[in-house]
């Protein structure tokens, strides 16, 4: 008997990593957050990229970045309610990081788009890529949305990201660090490690170090501890302009925790804002029967 095949939209944000090109290639609608300079509203990835973020920071500016402008977000929805999709997943940047989840949430419900399902990912980057991706590939294989949901929440209750920024000085400038204890850690030349909280709510601290081999014993310790192998999980390496550190990090990973399938992408610009030039993180992506 002949099945009819759902028409189910995914979408996600530019904190996922992508450009319009790379989702428009993964078949997944993108919907851009803003970034705040001079006064002037740009939109991530489209009007404002990473290497121009970081020029601006070098020049000791302060670029700030928002949840995707409200009227840009609603011609958007108002243009998938037009397509009478009959489901629409949307995987935002963890809601605690931005309120880009409840601006979708309220358009969803001032366009009566009960179609509408806003998960709370909890996190941001190559996460939201590879949920997006699995979303998509499930739809494509006509999947039920029950099932979809329910695979998306395996993977986004098993994910983990670390960050280490190149030094503090964007932190400072942000206020994400007390200038006291910034001037502490360069005294002491010490180099802060952080994690996205379990609920995403924020970005804190996880440990300090005065090397980069005791930074990575840490995220490698942490990894064990948590039950990540090779066998459950995929890792990814988002970075700026921190190409060589990557190489490093991807070698301890292997060398201490398990011979990992290991990515490398461009750092959202939304972390880039706060963490600045050369930070370095790695994030954890788990792997079900639908990669």
């Amino acid at each position: 008997m002949f099945m009819e095949q759902s028409k189910i939209l995914v979408v996600t944000d530019t904190t996922s990593g992508w450009n319009e090109a790379d989702a428009q290639k993964a078949g997944v609608a993108l919907v851009a957050l803003s970034v705040l300079l001079d006064d002037k509203e740009y939109k991530d990835q489209i009007e404002m990229r990473a290497n121009e973020l970081y020029a601006a920071q070098a020049e000791g500016k302060l670029p700030t970045t928002s949840q995707p402008n409200p009227g840009y977000l609603e011609n958007c929805m108002k243009q998938w309610k037009e397509a009478h999709y009959d489901a629409i997943i949307v995987l935002p940047i963890a809601a605690g990081l931005s309120g880009t989840y409840q601006g979708f949430r309220f358009a969803a419900e001032s366009l009566e788009m009960d179609e509408v399902h806003v998960i709370e990912t909890r996190t941001l980057a190559a996460p939201l890529q590879d949920c997006a991706c699995c979303a998509k590939k499930m739809a494509e294989a006509n999947a039920p949305l029950e099932t979809i949901l329910n695979v998306l929440a395996e993977k986004l209750d098993d994910t983990m990201t670390y960050a280490i920024p190149k030094d503090l000085v964007q932190l400072k400038r942000g206020g994400r660090i007390s200038p006291a204890a910034a001037a502490v850690a360069g005294l002491l030349k010490i180099k802060p490690l952080l994690k996205l909280a379990e609920d995403g709510s924020c970005v804190d601290k996880f440990g300090m170090a005065r090397t980069e081999t005791k930074l990575f014993q840490m995220i490698c310790d942490d990894l064990k501890e948590h039950g990540v192998t090779p066998e459950t999980h995929r890792l990814c390496i988002p970075h700026a302009n921190s190409q060589e550190a990557a190489k490093r990090l991807a070698e301890a990973v292997r060398k201490q925790v398990g011979d990992f399938e290991i990515s490398e992408m461009e750092l959202p610009t939304v972390l880039g804002c706060h963490t600045g030039d050369g930070c370095l993180a790695l994030q954890t992506i788990r792997k079900s029967e639908w990669d």
